[in-house]
């Protein structure tokens, strides 16, 4: 039968009246009787201590769990019984994840439902299995411990920070302001769909001016524009051996599904058509462009658990898997990244040729550490070697972008974490100057 540090706390309390009793010659009576008692206090104990079959246990938590954020896992116990119970619980947490808090101390009252709760912070994407959770307390009379295992196995998905998604989107889906640095970027007026009427600022185009609504107010107004909805917005990810690299200890592909997932949910606000389609050297996943919540969910399982893996990409392969389920034009948004010049040639290739009838935007993440590297004072030999490497690599990242500027491309090279919110800036600047049509 177990029994808890306090029972054996009174075993050791026990030498004092037996050691006493040595006195008068009556230790060993004194033995029997003292641990006669004492074992009948731990029988009592465990009897009328509720046991096991009187808890109810279960978890609690969002469905989908955001990767690199904390997210609070709460675990609920029932006290069918008569007694008040505190309660030690701990579950089991897959790998991957770091845990914050993960033994509870949960007092349970008889007859209410108590809870206690811990965090999780999710290293990478994926469906994970959290299994049993397992309990342990105390008797009524402190004297015995009772263990217990609950089956409470499940399987959740952890997705990209849904957290940043919240965060960001309503910033940035405020009446077409964009924020560029700290400075407001206005792209009223811009359109060929009327919103409104307006009081006419400097520079805005005389054409735009509502005669019969000066007429009436005897002040200049113009009528206002937003850009035009239901266009085509297709992401395409490159999943291929260059997505691999780390930066903070995050690989490009987290960073570019990340920025994917909230490009995906503005478009869908801004009454856009949303595609996917996932490519290393073939295609891994195409969802067909479509709007409203259901298929946000579904472009979202098809993100959520996106592989890298050691291939090199095929550009005409996945721009001619897109171009055969996919004629009208879209704005193409290929997150993607790439070692040299003769990778930017081929794919201005293929977007020239097989992927012509559509609008690309390439979207590259450079490492700030490289250009902090080249920036640093030599002081010795290794120095020289990463500052003729980092300098190499800058050089070389231009040269893309001067390939991709010649051939008419849009694109950005841009550090991780203004990723987002840059993707979605160009996004919305290229729907505002209806380059999209």
């Amino acid at each position: 039968m177990p029994f808890s540090k306090t029972f054996a706390g009174f075993i050791i309390l026990g030498m004092i009246p037996i050691v006493l009793g040595a006195f008068f010659g009556l230790s060993f009576y004194i033995f029997i009787l003292y641990n006669l008692i004492l074992s009948a206090l731990l029988i009592i104990d465990f009897i009328i201590t509720p046991g096991i079959d009187k808890l109810e246990i279960r978890r609690e938590c969002d469905r989908k769990l955001s990767m690199g954020s904390e997210n609070i896992i709460k675990i609920f116990v029932r006290n069918n019984g008569s007694h008040v119970l505190n309660i030690e619980a701990r579950d089991e947490v897959p790998s991957y994840m770091d845990v914050v808090g993960g033994t509870l101390n949960i007092k349970s009252v008889p007859h209410y439902e108590n809870p206690g709760s811990y965090t999780v912070v999710p290293q990478k994407r994926g469906e994970y299995t959290f299994g049993d959770i397992h309990i342990r307390y105390r008797g009524v009379l402190k004297l015995c411990m009772k263990y217990g295992r609950f089956d409470t196995k499940e399987n959740l998905k952890v997705f990209p920070n849904l957290r940043d998604l919240k965060r960001y989107s309503f910033a940035s889906l405020r009446k077409n302001l964009v924020l560029i640095g700290n400075k407001k970027m206005k792209t009223y007026g811009i359109g060929t769909e009327f919103e409104s009427l307006r009081e006419y600022s400097e520079g805005d185009d005389y054409r735009k001016v509502n005669w019969l609504a000066t007429a009436r107010s005897s002040k200049l107004i113009v009528n206002n524009y937003e850009p035009e909805r239901n266009q085509q917005v297709y992401i395409m990810l490159d999943s291929s051996r260059v997505m691999n690299a780390e930066i903070n200890y995050i690989k490009k592909l987290d960073y570019a599904i990340n920025s994917a997932f909230l490009l995906a949910e503005i478009a869908g606000k801004k009454g856009d058509n949303i595609g996917l389609l996932v490519f290393d050297k073939d295609v891994k996943r195409f969802v067909k462009s479509g709007k409203g919540m259901t298929h946000f969910s579904t472009i979202a399982d098809n993100l959520y658990n996106v592989e890298e893996n050691f291939v090199t990409a095929d550009y005409d392969n996945a721009l001619f898997h897109l171009c055969k389920y996919q004629r009208r034009r879209s704005l193409l948004c290929i997150f993607t990244d790439l070692f040299n010049s003769q990778e930017a040639l081929a794919l201005v290739r293929a977007l020239k040729t097989t992927g012509r009838n559509h609008i690309p935007l390439v979207i590259t993440i450079k490492d700030m550490r490289v250009y902090e590297m080249a920036a640093n004072k030599i002081s010795t030999v290794t120095n020289i070697y990463d500052k003729c490497a980092a300098v190499k690599d800058i050089d070389e990242r231009e040269k893309i972008q001067r390939i991709f500027e010649s051939a008419g491309i849009a694109s950005i090279d841009i550090p991780p974490d203004k990723l987002s919110m840059e993707v979605i800036n160009k996004y919305l600047n290229m729907k505002a100057m209806m380059q999209l049509s």
